[in-house]
């Protein structure tokens, strides 16, 4: 790790890490272009893959949901969530408010954009049977709150806990245990010097085809996207402008990333949660403002007081497969992001204490998707439940038509579907470029000490953006995009059993920094030095006065 003032921002070979981005980048293409020219052959197997770990390793995902949790509050509400990422000294170079933008637009991009409305709907209209035998009918009044439930259980808490755990284990061992910015330092208190050798290297290139999760997210934006022009434009029929969104898409978020976070980034950012506010409340008047914070408060009491219930519950009587196919699926899809947008998190957090990271990277933005599927996904129901025809739109038209349809049921509806859209595409590009701008920085040796300052090649930012564009047209014209969504449920798996370890390895070095935490052993040294120092100065007092003394 280097501490130089500058970096040449042009490309030099010199400046990567082979070791890393060559079969890291060789296996990413390989599942790419199987499940590309074997869709069929891929999703079958794949299936059949995710059925069994379902069958045999449910109870892992289990213990590792609610270990992150427990960590996770434990940082909260702990001395431990004290601690500075880079030391005491360690001055954050983003402001509280733009740390906050960042973060928040930079993940929540199609949790709450794409499934703030259909997430719930689906839900609603299709309660799974351990539900149903409780008395929560699908379509009903009484299977609102329990829908919500699962929403803030699959889109919040501990979701987000576990999206952003393996960026804060990174974060405390690139800042204060001064290792690379690797997946693999996370595992040095385990096993010290070997991360550097086969395990480490199955780590990073695992992070690699994680990146993956780019095509299937930027497939599920131009689809709303789509959806949401044909609708604004009063067509009849949904439009097929995907290519065009695609390269509009890459375009922007090539722009955008090889600015840096310092600049078109973080304008971005904040213009764009500025806009989330407008949404919400005009959502929050256009409906019964009253209503939805009764449906809010009551959802959220009764998902704390089911917590515990829900996250531990396997279904192990009926057997219906609904949780597999949908919790532990959220769950999943939350292991392999983890490992792909990690180094954004770590990117932005410099100077930041433990309990911050966790506050600003999940408790905060659980506050606006809680309050978002709420008003958004709650008056979706209500509206079901008074005769609104979205569920049959949905039906026909695709999950893309959701917002826009619950949209055009409310007053200036129509005017609030064009402005949701110019949202929805800043929300996506946002996202895109946290990750465009943050991951190649896995692939360069020296890194700043504070990353957000590092100079990156340009041309390796225009990269992985451009991969992602072409990684989306692939899938949605060529084929396999159903394939590749199999292949991050079964990435899903070995994501976990890496993070279990991780989990271990953090608490480790957590409970042992005088021995792993470098800035900690220069602040003992300091204080050392200066107690030193203050008992060198009072001998020199007392030996000043027993000089001036008669005595002396």
């Amino acid at each position: 790790m280097s501490d130089k003032d500058s970096r040449k921002a042009k490309f030099d070979w010199k400046e990567i890490d082979k070791r890393v981005m060559i079969p890291g980048s060789v296996c990413l293409l390989l599942v790419v272009l199987i499940g590309a020219v074997f869709p069929t052959r891929s999703e079958t197997a794949l299936t059949a893959a995710v059925a069994w770990i379902m069958d045999h390793f449910k109870w892992m995902y289990i213990i590792f949901i609610v270990g992150v949790t427990i960590f996770s509050l434990w940082l909260v509400f702990s001395k431990t969530g004290d601690v500075k990422l880079g030391g005491k000294k360690a001055k954050p170079s983003f402001s509280m408010l733009t740390w906050i933008t960042l973060s928040l637009t930079g993940t929540i991009a199609v949790g709450i954009c794409f499934y703030g409305v259909s997430g719930p709907v689906n839900t609603f209209m299709n309660m799974p049977k351990f539900l149903e035998v409780q008395g929560f009918k699908s379509g009903t009044p009484q299977a609102v709150v329990p829908t919500l439930e699962y929403c803030f259980l699959h889109y919040g808490i501990p979701s987000y806990f576990l999206m952003v755990f393996f960026g804060l284990a990174i974060a405390i061992l690139y800042y204060n245990g001064k290792k690379d910015l690797h997946g693999s330092s996370t595992l040095y208190p385990l096993l010290g010097e070997k991360t550097k050798g086969i395990i480490g290297q199955l780590v990073n290139i695992m992070m690699i085809v994680c990146l993956i999760v780019c095509g299937t997210n930027m497939g599920l934006a131009v689809i709303q996207l789509n959806s949401g022009i044909g609708t604004v434009a009063g067509m009849s029929h949904t439009p097929n402008f995907l290519m065009a969104l695609i390269i509009f898409y890459t375009v922007a978020t090539v722009i955008f990333a090889t600015s840096g976070a310092h600049k078109l980034m973080g304008k971005l950012s904040n213009i764009n949660a500025v806009c989330y506010v407008i949404i919400l409340v005009f959502i929050l008047f256009a409906t019964n403002f009253n209503r939805t914070f009764e449906l809010l408060f009551t959802s959220v009491g009764r998902f704390v007081m089911d917590f515990v219930p829900m996250v531990t519950f396997g279904d192990p009587v009926y057997q219906t497969g609904w949780q597999n196919s949908n919790s532990m699926f959220y769950f999943a899809w939350n292991f392999v992001p983890a490992m792909m947008q990690c180094l954004f998190y770590v990117s932005i957090s410099y100077g930041r204490t433990l309990r911050q990271f966790i506050v600003v990277n999940c408790l905060v933005p659980c506050i606006v998707v809680f309050t978002w599927y709420s008003a958004f996904g709650g008056n979706a129901m209500f509206g079901i439940l008074n005769g609104s025809n979205l569920w049959v739109q949905m039906q026909k038209f695709g999950a893309g038509i959701s917002t826009f349809a619950f949209l055009g049921t409310l007053p200036l509806g129509n005017v609030m579907k064009w402005f949701f859209l110019i949202v929805a595409i800043m929300t996506f590009i946002t996202f895109s470029d946290s990750v465009a701008y943050s991951f190649p920085m896995l692939f360069l040796k020296d890194t700043e000490a504070d990353p957000s300052l590092t100079k990156q090649p340009k041309i390796l930012n225009a990269a992985i953006a451009i991969f992602m564009g072409v990684l989306t047209a692939v899938l949605l014209f060529v084929g396999g995009y159903d394939a590749l969504n199999m292949v991050v449920v079964v990435l899903g798996f070995p994501a976990c059993v890496i993070q279990i370890f991780v989990l271990i390895s953090i608490v480790k070095f957590l409970r042992n920094r005088e021995k792993y935490d470098i800035t900690y052993q220069e602040e003992m040294k300091e204080k050392e030095a200066a107690r030193k120092e203050e008992i060198r100065a009072i001998e020199r007092e007392e030996l000043e006065k027993q000089a001036a003394s008669p005595e002396g």
